[in-house]
This record gives structure tokens, sequence and C-alpha cells, in this order.
């Protein structure tokens, strides 16, 4: 029964605690800062395809063809897609210079 008292007594201690010490602190909210992009940068693509690395982008290419995949890999010449749309066990190098297009998923609601 020891026990069991000792319990019941932290318990109203820690109830006590918490309304004589009203509300909690304010807790300050820090937002993450957004990585910037050069874009007068001659790597302005490849800047990008870095800040996606390990997620999914979708890729418009000069030639008119899309591609949707996971940035697996970014180099200073070319880009390797993963987990092609529809073509999940395939990869995909593309040039850096055929790139006209980067979507990325920016935010959530």
């Amino acid at each position: 029964m020891l026990c069991c008292e000792e319990r019941v007594g932290l318990g109203v201690v820690v109830v006590l605690l918490c309304l004589l010490g009203g509300s909690p602190a304010p807790v300050s909210v820090v937002l993450a800062e957004e990585p910037t992009v050069e874009l007068n940068s001659p790597e302005v693509v490849r800047q990008v395809l870095e800040q996606q690395l390990g997620k999914r982008v979708k890729i418009k290419l000069l030639s008119g063809q899309d591609l949707d995949g996971k940035v697996a890999k970014i180099g200073t010449q070319a880009v390797v897609l993963s987990e092609l749309g529809g073509m999940e066990f395939f990869d995909a190098t593309l040039r850096l210079d055929q790139v006209a297009v980067v979507v990325a998923k920016a935010r959530t609601k």
C-alpha cells in the first residue's frame, strides 16, 4: 500500500506544480530558412536538384519529354533519377544541360 500512496502523492505534486506554474513558458517558433538559389548562376538547375536529393521531382527536358522520379545522385554534368514514375525498377541519367524545367514540392498545406 505504501507504494501506491507514494505514486498518488507524486501525482498530486505534479498536478500542483502545473497549476501553480501557470501556463507553460512561451515557445518561440523558429522558421526553417528556405535554401536560396542564385537564379543568375549557370548552375541553377544543379543547385535546385541538389536541394531535392532523395526527393521526388518532375523534370521536363528540352526535347519536351517528361520524367518523374527520385533524385538519387547529382554531379556536375548529369543527374540520376531512380524509381521512375511508371517504371519503378528503372533509373535514368539525364544531362543537366538538357533539363528545361524542374518541378518539386515546395510546401504542404
